[in-house]
């Protein structure tokens, strides 16, 4: 037992030491030890290991202090140390990226119209994989592990529910783990995006990312941390009760804010309205940059729909800041304006609203850093 308690302190020190040089590298062994706590022989025992694992890099020599001595070394970490795929699985696309541990992307792929079959979807991504290998420059660790963004509720890599697509009880994590052998991460899209938008800007603590697609959906970090609630389904805003007795949604409910407002909603009712079978967002664009009045009142009724759930998020969980993930806003920029104008209570007041600033990477770049922070353990 006692030896067990060693253990797994050595490694909770050896995460504090890797994870300052990621943060704040390149260091010094004594920078180290100032910034951690720890006192410097296990520094340096620590980083000889990192060493020996090609984790980091010894890449210069500091400034001497002011009394004088010799030079410190400096640390810093090799972001292409490993590399990562990522693979974003949405109701109508399929996105993938090779990257390395910092989310630099050295390839990508994008396919639209492509609808996920629970038959095929395994052999694809196992394609992909290939290909990705086949493609992948040399590292140390080649790729350590592949993330994939589910469209639906994920709770211990287990695929509880995907209303627009039949993956719900596919063991996919299991089964592609040993079919590519690395790990396989799943997780929600929408936490993905929150996740990308805190490692852009870590002062931001308490934030939440609607990523608005085939559902709509809330990544929720709270002091940092993602809260996804006892069963998974935190975050689930699409969800709430928008009309009584509204539409059917696969939830079981019906009048759910998705039906109203999703991306899907939003192209298929726009369809409707100007007879046409398979629009894009670009024809809702062209349509809106036109004057033309439906779909302005469209995009109109979208925003007022978006600030009711803007509101309630934010009376939930009082956030610093929201991000919207989202092609529609993307497309068009009056939709940020538009949803502010409908937020009148002095409790939104104080909160920032704006786009996501990764837009369409955000996915990719959230599936990534997971992927990097389970290979690396930052995240036991």
């Amino acid at each position: 037992m006692q030896y067990t308690d060693k253990y797994a302190i050595r490694e909770q020190n050896e995460r504090i030491i890797l994870h300052t040089i990621i943060q704040n590298g390149p260091l010094s062994r004594a920078d180290l030890a100032k910034e951690t706590g720890l006192n410097k022989g296990t520094v340096s025992e620590i980083v000889r290991v990192l060493l020996a694992r090609k984790l980091i890099n010894e890449t210069g020599i500091g400034s001497s202090t002011e009394a004088g001595g010799r030079r410190p070394i400096l640390l810093q970490f090799d972001q292409k140390a490993a590399l990562t795929v990522a693979i974003d699985l949405g109701y109508n696309y399929l996105s993938s990226a090779l990257m390395y541990l910092d989310g630099e992307t050295i390839h990508e792929t994008h396919r639209e119209n492509y609808h996920v079959n629970r038959q095929t979807i395994l052999a694809e991504v196992e394609r992909l994989f290939q290909d990705y290998q086949s493609r992948a420059p040399e590292t140390h660790y080649g790729i350590s592990s592949v993330a994939i963004a589910i469209h639906g509720t994920v709770l211990h890599q287990q695929i509880l529910f995907t209303p627009y697509y039949d993956l719900a009880n596919l063991d996919m994590a299991e089964i592609l783990t040993q079919k590519l052998g690395v790990p396989v991460y799943l997780e929600n899209e929408a936490n993905l995006s929150a996740i990308a938008e805190f490692a852009q800007d870590r002062s931001k603590r308490d934030l939440v990312s609607i990523s608005i697609h085939s559902g709509v959906g809330a990544g929720i970090l709270l002091d940092g941390k993602l809260h996804s609630g006892k069963n998974g389904y935190s975050g689930e805003i699409g969800h709430m009760i928008l009309f009584p007795d509204g539409r059917p949604c696969p939830c079981g409910n019906h009048g759910c804010l998705e039906q109203y407002c999703s991306e899907k909603a939003v192209l298929e009712e726009f369809g409707r309205l100007k007879g046409i079978t398979t629009p894009t967002i670009a024809d809702v664009k062209a349509a809106f940059l036109t004057g033309d009045s439906e779909t302005k009142a469209l995009v109109d009724q979208t925003a007022k729909y978006l600030a009711i759930a803007i509101n309630n998020v934010s009376n939930t969980f009082n956030p610093e800041i929201i991000y919207i993930n989202s092609r529609l806003v993307d497309a068009l920029p009056t939709m940020i304006p538009l949803v502010k104008e409908n937020l009148t209570s002095f409790l939104t007041a104080s909160i920032t609203i704006q786009p996501s600033t990764l837009a369409k990477q955000a996915i990719l770049q959230g599936a990534s850093s997971i992927a990097a922070q389970r290979f690396l353990k930052l995240n036991e």
